[in-house]
C-alpha cells in the first residue's frame, strides 16, 4: 500500500513521535503552522502518512 493512501490517528501520531496526543491537538489550535497537514473527517483528525513522512523530512537539519 502507497504512503498516500495510509492516514494515522491523533493517538498514532503521538506514538510514532512519542509525544501526547493532546499536544498535536494544541499544535492544530494554535499554530497552524506547526505540524503536518491533516483533515478532519466525521470529528476525527487524520493524518496523511506521506504528509508525515514530506514533514518529517523537513524537520531534519543539514550536517555542519
Amino acid at each position: 500500500m502507497s504512503d498516500e493512501r495510509i492516514w494515522l490517528t491523533r493517538e498514532e501520531l503521538g506514538e510514532r513521535w512519542r509525544i501526547r496526543p493532546k499536544t498535536l491537538a494544541n499544535w492544530a489550535a494554535l499554530s497552524p503552522q506547526k505540524g503536518p497537514r491533516f483533515v478532519k473527517v466525521g470529528g476525527q483528525v487524520r493524518y496523511q502518512l506521506a504528509d508525515v513522512l514530506a514533514y518529517e523530512n523537513s524537520l531534519m537539519s543539514e550536517a555542519a
